[in-house]
C-alpha cells in the first residue's frame, strides 16, 4: 500500500512535459530557403517521434502582411495522388476491388484502346506510375494567352470547365505508349482515371469517399472545399497572382488543398503504418533496374541512412509542396510554399533533406528491402 502511494505521488509530482521550442537551426533552414528562392510564404511541419512542430515564414500574399500559420491552406499538387491511391488500397483490403482488375471493368463502356499489344491497363498500373498514358488531357500546350491574364490562370480555367463526361469521351482517343507495367512515368490522366474508377467502386462522388475514409477519421480539413479565408494566394515564378485551382476532375490527381496541420496528420498516419490499407499502399510494385528506387501506390520508395524513405513532391500553377516519411526514424516532414518556380520542387526536397540531417544526424538500422514483385500481368 505504501509503495503504491509512493508511486502515485511520484507520478503526480512529475510536471507535464513542456512544449519543445522549435530548433533554431531548423528555423534558420526555412528562413534561408525563403530568401534564396525569392519565396512568398512557406510552412514546414515536422512530426518527430511523437511531437508535431510547425515553422512559418513570409506571407500568405504579396500585397499583405499576414504570415502563414499551421492552418493556412495550400495546394498540394500531385501529393493528391497518394490520397487517391490510399482510397484504392482501402477498397482492395475490403475486397471491393483487386489491383489486377482491368480498368475497363469500371468504365461502363468498352475501351479497347487502353492496352498496348496484349497488355491491358490494370488498376495497379494507375497507382504505380506504369500506365504509359499521357500526362495531361486536355492538352494544355494548345491553350493560348488571353490579354491581361496570366497563361497559368487561363489553363486553370480550362481544367475548371472540363467535365468527367468530356474526359471519358476523350479517353477513347488515348492509348498507352508502351506496354503497361514496363516503365514508370508521371500521368495525371492515370490519376484522373483512378478518380472515375473509385467513384464506381464506392458508388459515390470522390469528395464524399475522401471525407468519410480519410478526412473525418484523421480530423483533417476538407481538401475539396477548404475554408476560403484560410487559403493562401498562389503565385507564378513571375509573381503573377493566381485564382484557386478548384477543378473537381483533377481532385484525385493534383487539385486537393490542405493546411500543413492537416497534411502532417495524414503524413503521421502514413508513417506509423498500423492500418492494413496503409501497409498495402506502401508496398513497392515496380523498381528501377538498379533497385535504388521503387514505386508503391504513388509513393516513391528508397532506402536511406535513416531507414526507408517514402516521399512525393509536386507543384501546381502557383504552389510547390513535398512530403517525406522515414518510418524507421519516426520522422515525417511536410513543406508547403505558395509560389511555383523553376526548380521549386528540387529546392523543397533539399530543404527537407537539411532538416532530416539536422534532426537525425546519425543513421538508423533499416530492414532489408523486400524483393519488388513484377507489375501485374
Amino acid at each position: 500500500m505504501k509503495a503504491s502511494y509512493w508511486l502515485l505521488s511520484f507520478v503526480l509530482a512529475v510536471p507535464a512535459a513542456a512544449a519543445v521550442a522549435p530548433g533554431e537551426n531548423v528555423r534558420e533552414i526555412g528562413r534561408q530557403w525563403l530568401a534564396d528562392n525569392d519565396g512568398v510564404g512557406l510552412t514546414v511541419g515536422v512530426y518527430d517521434a511523437g511531437r508535431s512542430t510547425f515553422y512559418n515564414y513570409g506571407t500568405t500574399q504579396l500585397d499583405g502582411n499576414q504570415p502563414p500559420t499551421k492552418d493556412t491552406v495550400y495546394e498540394i499538387g500531385a501529393i493528391s495522388k497518394t490520397f487517391a491511391g490510399q482510397l484504392l488500397a482501402r477498397a482492395v483490403v475490403e475486397g471491393r476491388a483487386s489491383l489486377n482488375d482491368e480498368v475497363e471493368k469500371y468504365l461502363g463502356a468498352p475501351y479497347p484502346n487502353l492496352a498496348n499489344g496484349s497488355e491491358k491497363i490494370r488498376l495497379l498500373h494507375l497507382v504505380n506510375l506504369t500506365s504509359q498514358l499521357a500526362d495531361n488531357i486536355p492538352d494544355q500546350t494548345q491553350v493560348r494567352t488571353v490579354p491581361g491574364e496570366p497563361l497559368a490562370a487561363t489553363r486553370m480555367k480550362v481544367f475548371g470547365r472540363y467535365t468527367q463526361e468530356q474526359f471519358l469521351q476523350q479517353l477513347h482517343r488515348v492509348a498507352p505508349r508502351l506496354p503497361p507495367g514496363s516503365d514508370a512515368g508521371q500521368s495525371n490522366v492515370a490519376a484522373m482515371l483512378l478518380g472515375v474508377v473509385l467513384e464506381k467502386i464506392y458508388g459515390e462522388s470522390f469528395d464524399v469517399t475522401l471525407a468519410r475514409e480519410i478526412e473525418k477519421p484523421l480530423r483533417l480539413g476538407s481538401g475539396t472545399q477548404p475554408d476560403a479565408k484560410l487559403v493562401a494566394k498562389g503565385y507564378t515564378s513571375a509573381n503573377e497572382a493566381l485564382p484557386p485551382f478548384t477543378a473537381s476532375i483533377a481532385w484525385p490527381a493534383v487539385a486537393l488543398r490542405y493546411s500543413a496541420d492537416s497534411l502532417l496528420r495524414y503524413a503521421t498516419w502514413q508513417l506509423v503504418e498500423r492500418d492494413a490499407s496503409v501497409k498495402l499502399a506502401h508496398q513497392p510494385t515496380w523498381s528501377t533496374p538498379d533497385r535504388q528506387q521503387s514505386v508503391a501506390m504513388f509513393w516513391i520508395v528508397s532506402d536511406s541512412p535513416r531507414g526507408r524513405r517514402l516521399h512525393y513532391a509536386s507543384g501546381t500553377y502557383g504552389f510547390s509542396s513535398v512530403v517525406e516519411l522515414y518510418p524507421e526514424s519516426k520522422l515525417a516532414i511536410v513543406a508547403l510554399s505558395n509560389k511555383a518556380a523553376a526548380g521549386a520542387q528540387d529546392s523543397l526536397r533539399a530543404l527537407t533533406a537539411k532538416i532530416v540531417e539536422e534532426l537525425r544526424p546519425e543513421p538508423v538500422t533499416s530492414p532489408t528491402p523486400a524483393d519488388v514483385p513484377p507489375a501485374a500481368r
